[in-house]
């Protein structure tokens, strides 16, 4: 099968994509246009937690509470209603892997287990693709605080003892009644919360560039908390910085600019250390862990963490090399970019993301000559590419995408 754009929506009914069918790799290298490889391999990922969720719901209705029950069957219900591009947009934000991980085998009624499988629910309010539906949200779902909703970006409360919560979406909008009388509705036209939007049980969150903001989302706390977030104060510092760099990477490189909106769903702002950070969990697919320092350093962190954001949904159809020698794979290989020694995968990712950030770094020297910093770092990165492209290719047994892969990896390093 070509996966190409027209085969797009016929691949995502499928449900399904065995490895094999894999014909190229096009989109990974650098970003492309709408359509290729990559972007199909986004939504099959996607397509798979909703099949798990589904999953996760059967297994777990025997054990659940008698008051949860018809929450879980109305989710299984609407889950086998929704065509396969619905479901795909519903479980493409980064707290689906969250939700949809596998999870222990429940045991007993009111147990953890059933109340994460539960709060797959947030996937389903409004969002456009959900219509005519009606939710009694149980307390346990806001037993360790409020509800993420990621639709709307914002938490949900329901902190009042014996007040329950219901959501409804009819006629294109969507009605949250709590039973003490407190009621919000909403447009359910997929445009988020209006401007000066304000509820006592619904808090919006911050966006930076179009781009939600996960500082405040609990589930994200454990993955995040290693890394120094950023406060409030310090997420406002850095909002307009950000923005001038995705303006910048606009105009130098926008084919990068439109992938980094398809495939990049989240950020999280990190506190500044006198150098720049960054990070993209797998836990969190398509989540950017960011500082924001100057507009041309930010640029450089967004090439090279949606790189890793790309290639990490391609390996879960396509695992791209191994070590020719197990032996040297548990010692590990030299890298460039780190003292200790790293795994074969370590410079296949290294060589992806740093083609990227040679890339971004060219193209901004070429439009700004004077940026002495772009020349700079453009020629060590060059410099750290070809040394571990050389290791690369003595040391990897490619599959035969990865075959495609490392090829153009090749082409793109003579070119540099």
């Amino acid at each position: 099968m070509k996966l190409d754009d027209a085969g797009l929506k016929e691949v995502l009914r499928e449900e399904g994509l065995p490895k094999h069918v894999l014909t190229d790799c096009a989109g990974l290298c650098y970003p492309a246009e709408p359509g290729r490889t990559v972007d199909i391999l986004f939504g099959l990922s996607a397509l798979a937690r909703s099949a798990r969720l589904r999953s996760q719901i059967y297994a777990a209705m025997d054990t659940m509470d008698k008051k949860e029950h018809p929450l879980a069957q109305g989710l299984v219900t609407i889950l086998e209603s929704l065509p396969a591009d619905s479901r795909a947009r519903l479980f493409s934000t980064p707290l689906a892997e969250i939700d949809t991980a596998p999870k222990a085998e429940p045991d007993n009624p009111g147990n953890p287990g059933a109340i994460q499988i539960l709060s797959g629910v947030r996937h389903f309010i409004h969002h456009p693709d959900v219509r005519n539906i009606t939710f009694i949200l149980p307390p346990c779902l806001f037993s360790a605080g409020p509800l993420y909703l990621p639709h709307v970006h914002a938490m949900l409360s329901n902190d009042v003892p014996d007040v329950t919560l219901a959501v409804a979406e009819n006629e294109g909008k969507t009605h949250f009644v709590w039973s003490d009388g407190l009621s919000l509705t909403l447009v359910n036209n997929g445009s988020g919360l209006p401007a000066g939007f304000s509820h006592p049980r619904l808090a919006a969150l911050p966006w930076v560039g179009g781009f939600p903001v996960l500082n405040r989302v609990a589930e994200v706390g454990p993955l995040l908390s290693s890394f120094g977030p950023a406060t409030d104060e310090e997420i406002d510092l850095g909002t307009g910085r950000i923005e001038a760099a995705l303006g910048l990477l606009s105009q130098i490189w926008p084919l990068a600019f439109h992938g980094l909106y398809r495939h990049v769903k989240a950020l999280c702002i990190l506190k500044q250390r006198g150098h720049s950070r960054s990070h993209s969990p797998p836990e969190l697919p398509g989540t950017i862990f960011m500082s924001a320092d100057d507009i041309e350093r930010i640029g450089d962190l967004l090439c090279h963490e949606s790189s890793h954001i790309r290639m990490n949904v391609f390996r879960l159809y396509d695992a791209i090399a191994r070590a020719r020698n197990p032996e040297a794979e548990a010692i590990g290989f030299v890298s460039p970019w780190r003292p200790d020694l790293r795994p074969l995968r370590g410079l296949v990712d290294g060589v992806h993301a740093f083609l990227n950030v040679c890339h971004y770094h060219r193209r901004l020297e070429m439009r700004f000559p004077d940026a002495w910093a772009s020349c700079a770092i453009y020629e060590r990165q060059k410099r750290n590419v070809m040394q571990a492209g050389i290791t690369l290719r003595e040391h990897a047994v490619p599959t035969p995408i990865g075959a495609m892969l490392l090829e153009e990896f090749a082409r793109e390093e003579a070119l540099l």
